[in-house]
């Protein structure tokens, strides 16, 4: 009798054994990798319930979240994995019309989340999705996939100015219609000025102009201001015994500017009269429209 029990435990391990290591295939005698599934893979989707502003996720024993619960724009700082897992997987869905930023290695710890440009994701729109895989040696999530129907492609904000302005000020002023408020999801965006027009003929002191227009772009972030670029352009064909109107173009093509990608940022174009004797710079996009525009572009 022992010897029939001593063989069949035997048997048993045996079979066993070759389970633990060899390969499973789901509707296939005849797997071809570890695991060889012949047919279709479901998984199914629970509620994540989120907050405003700054969350601290738990994955849990899940693969796919539908993100609900926000009212207004929310971020994601870290996600904690399941334990002694390296490789997980997690696709996060924003059921929400509201921005979800992904933060970038939140406080260089553990948790934290690499997002493949360097800075912070910022997803917009509803159903926006994001694939993430959990890198146990570096304990970081690794943004493996994202979309929202636009993060492949620039975004273009613009302003255009339709009605008449002026400066007669040696000071910079911002110059009307010439700016634009905006959240960035790059971290790296370009800038386009355009602008026309002209130079007052007689200058302060009654005799022809002989100036010119100075341009500066002014970059605004949580209240602090810096100037990013300068440009200027000769704005007057005059001596001083002859002078006529004539059209001065200012241009800025392309000009890349730092940003924070989710964070409120301004571009504002300021301008002021300089040179020999300079009269009133003009741009008048009503009275003179065939010598006078003005606009700022900007691709996100």
């Amino acid at each position: 009798m022992k010897s029939i029990i001593k063989y069949a435990l035997g048997i048993s391990i045996l079979f066993i054994g070759n389970a633990l290591f060899s390969q499973v295939g789901i509707n296939t005698d005849t797997p071809q990798t570890m695991l060889d599934i012949n047919g279709d893979l479901s998984l199914n989707a629970v509620s994540l319930s989120l907050t405003n502003g700054t969350n601290n996720l738990v994955a849990g024993e899940h693969s796919l979240f539908n993100i609900t619960g926000p009212t207004a724009n929310f971020s994601i700082n870290t996600i904690q994995p399941l334990s002694d897992v390296d490789g997980q997987l997690i696709t996060l869905v924003n059921t929400t019309n509201f921005t979800m930023t992904l933060r970038h290695d939140f406080g260089s710890g553990a948790n934290s989340i690499y997002c493949t440009n360097g800075a912070d994701l910022v997803l917009n729109g509803i159903y926006s999705t994001i694939t993430l895989q959990y890198i146990k040696t570096s304990q970081r999530w690794l943004a493996v996939k994202y979309g929202d129907g636009g993060a492949s492609k620039r975004k273009i904000i613009s302003s255009v100015g339709l009605l008449d302005t002026s400066t007669d000020s040696s000071d910079f002023s911002d110059m009307a219609d010439v700016g634009v408020l905006f959240t960035p999801k790059n971290p790296i965006v370009y800038v386009n000025v355009s602008l026309s027009g002209h130079m007052g003929l007689l200058g302060s002191e009654d005799k022809p102009a002989q100036g010119y227009g100075d341009f500066i772009l002014v970059k605004t972030i949580g209240g602090t201001s810096t100037v990013v670029a300068g440009f200027t352009t000769l704005a007057t064909d005059s001596d001083y015994r002859t002078s006529s109107v004539t059209a001065w173009n200012a241009r800025m093509a392309m000009y890349p500017v730092a940003v924070t990608p989710g964070v409120s940022t301004s571009f504002q174009v300021q301008w002021r009269r300089a040179g020999n004797n300079p009269g009133v710079l003009y741009c008048r996009t009503e009275l003179f429209r065939n010598i006078s525009h003005r606009s700022i572009t900007v691709f996100d």
